[in-house]
């Protein structure tokens, strides 16, 4: 499943884009010197899902990678930049770089486990909880915030059944809807934990579907 990613280069976003350049702009990998490669190999070695680990595409490059490809539009969010990026990775760090070929790319990205990256997202939001200064926190407490909000997708048999198309669209020409829930941090602004499920429309309570990170 695939969202739509607004372009965070408008004014308005001018704050998050000041946040988002200082990850985009370094070289190599974005999140490579942050989020450690044994953290991401210990979490999806707990789901049995750890691949690549003596390839160029192992686990912790991927997680880069489509970290990366997230944060990015237009043609930066292609499968081709991506792999142009894993190469200056390894130049970087001097070793074996991949061909120019995406297929490869997009086979590892593939096997990305949703499970193992929702953990990944929880315990990262937990340590950064844990952490958090004194300062700020709302009274002492770990104050937590609740969002919901909705998402389109691209119009593929994958999606159209999990995810109908808004009634006031014609059939086959709209787009799948989605409807999330967010539990954020207060203190560190971080996503906590989240649940999608079918969008039903407006003050309709949303039953989660298979994609559910965690019944809120």
């Amino acid at each position: 499943m695939r969202t739509d990613v607004p372009d965070c280069r408008e004014p308005r976003s001018g704050s998050f884009r000041r946040v988002l350049d200082a990850f985009l702009v370094q070289p190599g990998l974005p999140f490579a010197d942050v989020l450690s490669a044994e953290r991401i190999e210990q979490v999806f070695a707990k789901h049995n899902v750890l691949f690549g680990t003596h390839g160029i595409y192992n686990t912790a490059v991927m997680v880069w990678s489509f970290l990366g490809q997230g944060l990015r539009d237009g043609k930066d969010a292609a499968c081709q930049a991506a792999v142009a990026r894993v190469v200056s990775h390894c130049l970087l760090l001097g070793e074996e770089q991949p061909t120019a070929d995406t297929g490869d790319f997009c086979r590892a990205r593939a096997k990305l486990s949703e499970p193992a990256l929702r953990d990944l997202t929880r315990e990262i939001a937990d340590k950064m909880e844990s952490s958090a200064d004194a300062g700020w926190l709302w009274h002492g407490l770990h104050a937590k915030l609740i969002d919901g909000f909705t998402f389109t997708m691209p119009d593929t048999p994958a999606n159209q059944p999990e995810y109908p198309q808004q009634r006031a669209q014609k059939p086959g020409v709209g787009q799948p809807i989605a409807r999330a829930v967010a539990i954020l941090s207060l203190a560190t602004a971080s996503v906590m934990d989240l649940a999608i499920g079918p969008y039903s429309g407006k003050w309709r309570a949303e039953k989660c579907g298979p994609h559910c990170w965690h019944t809120i």
